[in-house]
């Protein structure tokens, strides 16, 4: 009789052990309880030993994309590219950072940028105004108050916006202009011309011109961001295949 409830005993602990297992495996990305620690690093947008959230993995498979600046390449340094910590902003970085200081060519103000896939406009921001020390003094202290989600999009500047056959949403930020007569509903073929590399919306437009001139991309999935939830060596694998010949 003993071996026997030992038998029993055992199997009810095991049954607790994957009942707990398939639970968190099945939970809901959304909930904040399930992100998870990314790595300790310096990075350009926080402190020392800044730590970064993960979301859960967002898996898409993206292809056929041209790089948005001719002749361009993906940065060496993985803080310019997706998931690295931003602490001014919603704590994450989601797009590429083509800066001239870590690119295959130079990258200015004027740059010429082009849609990286065809698809249809859906953004155009040409009334953008730029940043003034007033309005930034109004984000950062919005930051203060934790409402960091209402930052972000004033932060990425003028932007342009295209969606793609596939559904995927190219994000062009930081523009010095756009194309004159572009406007949402229009089509572009790929590597059209939209708009020039500038510095819009970043902080140091303002208190420091011309020291943050690049472009910000993005390749968006729904909600999220391509590379959302995966680790540095992973995010660059799936930049290269989206831009793989």
């Amino acid at each position: 009789m003993r071996l026997v409830a030992l038998i029993v005993l055992g199997a009810m602990i095991v049954g607790v052990i994957v009942t707990v297992a398939f639970g968190q495996e099945g939970s809901s990305s959304s909930d904040s309880g399930d992100a998870q620690v990314d790595w300790l690093t310096d990075t350009p947008g926080g402190p020392a030993g800044t730590v970064t959230v993960r979301p859960e993995p967002t898996v898409f498979e993206a292809s056929g994309f041209t790089y948005p600046i001719a002749g361009g390449c993906l940065p060496q340094d993985d803080n310019l590219m997706p998931g690295a910590p931003r602490e001014y902003r919603g704590g994450i970085h989601e797009g590429v950072d083509f800066y001239d200081s870590d690119n295959c060519v130079f990258v200015g103000i004027g740059t010429e940028v082009g849609a990286a896939k065809e698809g249809v406009v859906i953004r155009a921001d040409h009334d953008y105004q730029d940043l003034t020390f007033e309005s930034l003094a109004e984000l950062e202290a919005m930051i203060e108050q934790d409402r960091r989600d209402e930052t972000e999009d004033p932060f990425r500047g003028r932007q342009v916006w295209i969606e793609h056959p596939d559904g995927s949403i190219t994000r062009y930020c930081h523009l010095s202009g756009i194309v004159e007569d572009l406007q949402p509903g229009d089509s572009v073929q790929q590597g059209e011309i939209v708009g020039y590399v500038g510095e819009s919306g970043t902080p140091e437009s303002v208190t420091d011109p011309g020291t943050q001139v690049h472009l910000h991309f993005e390749i968006r999935i729904g909600e999220s961001y391509l590379g959302a939830g995966f680790e540095p060596d992973e995010v660059r694998s799936l930049y290269e295949a989206a831009f793989a010949p």
